[in-house]
């Protein structure tokens, strides 16, 4: 009887103890990480589902190989002699700490992963089970992180120099204290629309007539535009001195040109045009039916803006012509320089 009892006592332990097996190896076999064991010769010994998908191995090819094949060099030539010194010495360097290092899949290619190592006994055995997580999208997020913060830092850098610039010059160009607060205000407003549009997309660029619709919404007559071309897509440098150099035009329409009269109008035109050495934009700014005007007797920032930066920006020419009817301002820039889209735009703002 007694003997019977031990027997139905044993029996139930042997069923506990692969109950508990069994749970254990169905937490690791549904765990989303990889988890590879090796014994202390680096011979894989088990090698669950996510390590499978992780390096493109079964399982089957896996058990009984050295796990330097999982590793590229120089960690695939270290890491047995790694073991060993671990073995004579037992010094550590991952077991216990954890690192980021590289994996190597069937197919050749390599990639980040992430990699703690556990150490546990099995009697006089020593066994280590790694658990590995493939880190190729957080490296990507964070080189992505490196680029925006820099490319943040250089565009604060540009508006501050730009900054710079308008202040410099609109102190330098004004009549008085007023004047300058004026004029330095709405150039200052002008730059942020500009930010404003290229911040709506990304600073992936922006559109022409996007441009162009904000600084017509600004002066708030619309009526008195007339506005028409298809689409172009600008470069953000180009979009911010396409912004500051339509508000000098707009500006000077309202003080002296069509713009200061009840029946003055502004004409907007661009088209693409052919030519030898590729497509190029050919934009107009016509103001009609205003008072009539004359050249200017001095070159102030405005003109400059328009002439010299506008030009610049778009790598092309800018000419500012003063014509008895109203100022005329000629855009002629490559194409290429700008880029496009598939949109099209026609009609009035």
């Amino acid at each position: 009887m007694a003997e019977s009892q031990k027997r139905i006592s044993r029996g139930q332990k042997a069923a506990k103890v692969a109950a508990v097996d069994a749970r254990y190896r169905a937490i690791v076999d549904t765990a989303v990480d990889a988890i590879v064991v090796i014994d202390e010769r680096g011979r894989i010994e088990a090698f669950n589902p996510a390590a499978e998908r992780l390096f493109g191995y079964t399982a089957d090819e896996m058990v009984g190989r050295n796990v330097h094949i999982l590793m590229p060099e120089p960690y695939h030539g270290e890491h047995d002699g790694y073991l060993a010194r671990y073995r004579e010495t037992g010094e550590r360097r991952i077991i216990g700490i954890g690192r980021e290092v590289s994996g190597l899949r069937s197919d050749g290619t390599t990639f980040p992963l992430e990699l703690s190592i556990a150490e546990w006994n099995d009697g006089d055995k020593r066994f280590f089970t790694g658990v590995m997580r493939d880190v190729t999208d957080r490296r990507r997020a964070e080189e992505l992180q490196r680029l925006m913060i820099n490319e943040l830092n250089h565009r604060v850098k540009n508006t501050l120099a730009t900054v710079q610039s308008v202040a410099g010059q609109t102190l330098r160009n004004a009549s008085d204290l007023g004047d300058a607060r004026e004029a330095l205000t709405t150039r200052l407003l002008a730059l942020a629309r500009g930010h404003d549009i290229l911040t709506r997309e990304s600073w992936d660029g922006a559109e022409l007539a996007d441009i162009v619709a904000s600084v017509v919404a600004a002066h708030g007559e619309a009526e008195r535009f007339s506005v028409e071309g298809p689409p172009v897509r600008l470069a953000p440098k180009a979009t911010l001195a396409l912004s500051m150099a339509l508000h000098e035009l707009m500006t000077n329409a309202a003080k002296y040109g069509s713009l200061s009269n009840e029946s003055g109008q502004v004409r907007l035109v661009w088209r693409r045009s052919k030519a030898d050495a590729g497509e190029r934009l050919r934009m107009t700014w016509e103001e009609i039916h205003g008072p009539p005007v004359s050249i200017p007797t001095r070159q102030g920032f405005g003109t400059r803006l328009i002439t010299g930066g506008l030009a610049r920006e778009l790598g092309g020419e800018v000419r500012l012509e003063y014509p008895p009817h109203g100022v005329v301002c000629e855009i002629d820039a490559e194409l290429g320089q700008t880029g496009q889209s598939n949109r099209f735009i026609r009609g009035a703002a």
